[in-house]
């Protein structure tokens, strides 16, 4: 795993289990930093997505939420998300950050 600060996307790969039907990703949301920028950007504190199973027998629904959990990187008093961070829930659905930048300063009119 790369631990580039920064994350600007959260990719969702739905998951495998049951294997009697099929996952799909429904939606993902994000939370972004107010007081940094990534590549002129902010970067992400979380994220949270939605999937939908689907089988003959029957629909599922399930929710991933994902938080940085590093204590490298903050802001606005939470970590960053990481390029490679990533939560599943049991049936497999993931989350995972990606989408790195580069980190700089950037001065603020006074």
């Amino acid at each position: 795993m790369t631990a580039v600060p920064g994350a600007r996307s959260v990719t969702a790969t739905p998951g495998t289990t049951p294997a009697n039907g099929a996952w799909a990703a429904v939606e993902v949301t994000t939370a972004t930093a107010s007081r940094l920028r990534v590549d002129g950007k902010p970067p992400l504190l979380a994220a949270s997505g939605s999937f939908h199973f689907t089988s003959n027998s029957g629909a599922l629904d399930s929710s991933v939420g994902l938080e940085g959990a590093g204590a490298r990187l903050r802001c606005d008093g939470r970590p960053v998300l990481l390029t490679g961070d990533a939560e599943s829930d049991g049936y497999g659905n993931t989350l995972t950050a990606a989408d790195p930048g580069r980190l700089r300063t950037e001065r603020r009119p006074a």
